[in-house]
């Protein structure tokens, strides 16, 4: 939209390709050119989890 003035880490939600919302991050911004980055919010970040064994069959 005209009066949007995207900051670089700004938060927007756009349209996907099913209708869904989908929440991007802006990523560049230039006189021509907005860089946006769709991926989740968890990619390419290290994954911890905690587990309990309960049965071993």
């Amino acid at each position: 939209p005209p009066d949007l003035n995207p900051e670089v880490d700004q938060k927007l939600q756009m349209g996907g390709p099913n209708g869904e919302l989908v929440v991007v991050t802006v990523v560049a911004v230039t006189d021509e050119v907005v860089v946006l980055d769709a991926n989740p919010p968890l990619a390419g970040k290290d994954l911890i989890f905690d587990l309990e064994l309960v049965a071993i069959s």
